[in-house]
């Protein structure tokens, strides 16, 4: 029998950060997700690369993660102590002499 795939849509707010959440279940395989976050690209994000990051896994660990917002939410707040991601915001938040 054929998987049937099904797709959703929800919204993020990460610390004042709105972010739309694609959900597709059953992705070419049964049990198998793929979900999209898109974020704006002129903020700092944690996840992704431009606001754009796509990442696939079993159906039960993002279940057992509360859903796909709840499972962001989880991943953006452990990048966001991360030096890289500390650094691109102090970056945002002084701004560029260099940009028009």
């Amino acid at each position: 029998m054929p998987h049937r795939t099904r797709t959703t849509y929800e919204t993020l707010i990460w610390r004042g950060i709105t972010c739309r959440i694609c959900t597709t279940h059953n992705w070419r395989i049964d049990g198998w997700t793929v979900i999209t976050l898109r974020a704006p690209s002129d903020v700092p994000f944690p996840l992704g690369v431009n606001g754009y990051l796509s990442h696939g896994l079993e159906q039960e660990k993002l279940e057992a993660a509360g859903g796909a917002v709840a499972f962001f939410r989880a991943w953006a707040d452990r990048e966001a102590e991360s030096p890289a991601f500390l650094h691109a915001l102090a970056r945002h938040r002084q701004g560029d002499l260099f940009k028009p």
